[in-house]
């Protein structure tokens, strides 16, 4: 009994306070600070200036920092090395299995008697380059007070990048498409059809057409609208059509409409003349004047012609 109640109330204690270290962790930007390459001096030299930068960023109250024994696993497991610059596509890969937002590299150059601080805050998510900065000094008893100096330099600048970036509303591809000013394209055809003519007018995708077409004792009128499918020396498109018709014959004479769709596609013969061909359902409706008989049902047809583009 003594033992649940002991479960009972380190259950209830534990309740009460993660909420509150939540809380405590929220708005704080998470880092992975490398361990710094050295050059023209001890390994050890950049290590320690790494290990100075993670306390002087927790002090400000500002970060959550990777523990340096954590950040090694994982450097070690991803058959990565613990110091100098890595790329943008192991930044990355380091923040999304640390969950960190930023990852510091950097170096110390020794030049004579003049040490330099190179550090660079390397976005966690995209792998660029959010803020970079370098400081000197004439000894390496001033290397601890270059930290500082840098954390109070960038850690402002960086923060307002992380939220802006955070706080902006990603734009969607078709956003990004929309924005693009696309070009207006405008063109006029005239076409030769077995048997007929017809005058088109394009405007980048889309376009409107009158025919005319005689033959047999057949004549019909009518417009078309095709929309086109791709950007390409051989476009393809789809369309809707409706005609007038009339007929006369050496018995009867009448006349009726159609309608229906295709679908088919324009190949370049030169750069101004095409050759198009397309196929689809038509509904004919046919009345003889004479006899006040009727006739409807659907046909297929397939439609080719010549046109000459010209602006």
């Amino acid at each position: 009994m003594k033992k649940n109640l002991s479960l009972i109330i380190l259950l209830t204690f534990a309740f009460i306070c993660l909420p509150s270290a939540l809380t405590a962790q929220a708005g704080k930007i998470k880092i992975a600070v490398m361990d710094f390459k050295t050059i023209g001096d001890n390994a050890s030299l950049g290590q320690g200036a790494a290990e100075i930068l993670r306390t002087t960023l927790i002090e400000t109250g500002n970060y959550t920092i990777v523990e340096r024994s954590m950040l090694n696993q994982i450097l070690k497991e991803q058959k990565l090395i613990s110091s100098g610059i890595v790329d943008s596509k192991e930044a990355v890969n380091i923040g999304k299995i640390l969950g960190a937002k930023l990852i510091a590299v950097g170096s110390i150059v020794k030049l004579g008697e003049t040490y330099t601080l190179n550090i660079r805050f390397v976005n966690g998510e995209t792998g660029e380059v959010v803020q970079g900065k370098k400081l000197t000094a004439k000894s390496k008893e001033e290397i601890p007070g270059l930290c500082a100096q840098m954390v109070k330099l960038l850690s402002g600048d960086i923060s307002k990048k992380i939220e802006k970036k955070k706080n902006k509303p990603q734009k969607t591809q078709n956003q990004i498409i929309r924005q693009k000013k696309e070009p207006i394209y405008k063109q006029w055809a005239i076409g030769l059809l077995y048997p007929g003519a017809a005058l088109k007018h394009i405007i980048n995708k889309h376009a409107w057409e009158i025919r005319v077409q005689s033959g047999s004792g057949i004549f019909a009128v009518g417009p078309r609208y095709y929309r086109y499918l791709a950007n390409s020396e051989i476009k393809l498109f789809w369309g809707l059509e409706a005609d007038y018709i009339s007929f006369k014959g050496d018995e009867s004479a009448g006349s009726g409409f159609a309608f229906g769709g295709f679908t088919g596609g324009e190949i370049p013969l030169t750069p101004n003349i095409k050759l198009s061909m397309d196929i689809g359902p038509m509904y004919i409706s046919l009345s003889e004047n004479d006899y006040s008989q009727s006739v409807s049902g659907l046909e297929y047809f397939l439609n080719m012609g010549i046109y000459w583009h010209f602006k």
